[in-house]
């Protein structure tokens, strides 16, 4: 009888451990549903906050259009791209509302004009200056054949396809021989990634490692002073939109930019002077330029957690025409140099000028 007690104890704190298991289990589980769910709920108030601060752009650059206030610029302790100057004449500073409380986020928009660094597809068309560039930024000896090779290859991927090879470039028959092959696009170019795909450029078996860095080097001072805009270049819209003509902004583009676009000679105005006229008009080269065509970021961060949204999308004013979206991407990945977390600290105050 003494046992029989013994083994229903034992049975009893088995069944009483067993439950103890299942009850953690279940706590856990239900940790884990609560959390899920803040987060979908932190992430789709973050998208609607993010998309508030979208809207707020668009309006700010209704706003400017309206009351012709140009030429935009930098507002040259900020950085961020001011539109008009005040009524006596001087320079804006950044508008507060671009950073603001909502619900319980804080959103942060910002402005980027496309027409910041030197469009790429243009550099292609201009063999000289791309070779200039090769030389005088990517330190590759002029008349060699490896600067003609590069050169020549970047062209011929973008024009017309040809039936023959030359002595420098590559075509379809050079990227099919080799591993992984594939054919040249002959069309302009979509992304500065396609660099990589470049005869010359593109990595190989049997590169050194210092083969592999220098490419990879080549490519990464590329993106550094050109970029493509393949929704706007594609657009069927009038291109006067983007500044009567003009393919590099000298108000916005940064002193670097300026000096590669005068050294290639893709500009003839001096760098120097440019900055110079700059610095004591408070950011303002060009009176009267207006690139027409902006770039909206907007980041929303979620005070009680960590949940971070991001919306990029690019706008178009065409002649005589509302602002319209040409480009969209609601999970946009802000790069590491685009993010500066100071500026989620400016949130609107009384103290804050």
């Amino acid at each position: 009888m003494i046992e029989n007690k013994g083994v229903a104890l034992m049975m009893v704190l088995w069944v009483l451990l067993l439950l103890g298991f299942i009850a953690l289990e279940f706590s856990y589980s239900m940790r884990t549903e609560v959390e899920v769910t803040k987060n979908f709920r932190d992430e789709v108030q973050a998208y609607y906050i993010a998309r508030a601060g979208i809207e707020l752009g668009r309006y700010e650059l209704t706003i400017a259009e309206a009351h012709r206030q140009t030429p935009h610029y930098r507002d040259l302790e900020s950085q961020r791209l001011v539109f008009g100057k005040d009524d006596s004449g001087e320079g804006k500073k950044a508008p507060k509302c671009r950073v603001f409380e909502l619900s319980k986020g804080i959103c942060d928009y910002r402005f980027e004009a496309a027409i910041d660094k030197i469009p790429f597809n243009q550099l292609v068309k201009n063999e000289p200056a791309l070779k200039k560039f090769l030389e005088k930024y990517c330190g590759i000896e002029a008349f060699t054949e490896e600067i003609s090779s590069i050169a020549q290859s970047i062209i011929d991927w973008a024009d017309e396809p040809s039936s023959t090879q030359g002595l420098f470039g590559a075509e379809d028959d050079w990227y099919k021989s080799h591993d992984e092959g594939y054919e040249c696009k002959d069309a302009d170019f979509d992304s500065m990634g396609e660099l990589s795909l470049i005869r010359g450029l593109r990595i190989e078996k049997g590169d050194s490692e210092e083969e592999i860095t220098k490419k990879k080097q080549i490519v990464a001072i590329f993106k550094r002073y050109f970029n493509i805009n393949p929704e706007f270049e594609s657009a069927n819209i009038n291109r006067s939109a983007s500044g009567k003509g003009k393919n590099l902004s000298l108000n916005t583009a940064n002193p670097e930019v300026i000096q590669v676009a005068h050294d290639i000679g893709l500009i003839s105005n001096d760098p120097e002077e440019i900055q110079e006229k700059k610095e004591t008009n408070y950011g303002i080269y060009e009176e009267k330029k207006n690139a027409g065509y902006y770039y909206i970021i907007s980041t929303a961060i979620m005070k009680s957690s960590p949940v971070q949204r991001s919306i990029k999308g690019s706008f178009l004013r065409p002649k005589k025409k509302y602002w319209i979206p040409l480009y969209w991407n609601d999970n946009y990945i802000k790069e590491y140099y685009e993010t500066d977390p100071s500026q989620l600290n400016l949130l609107p105050n009384g103290d804050q000028e």
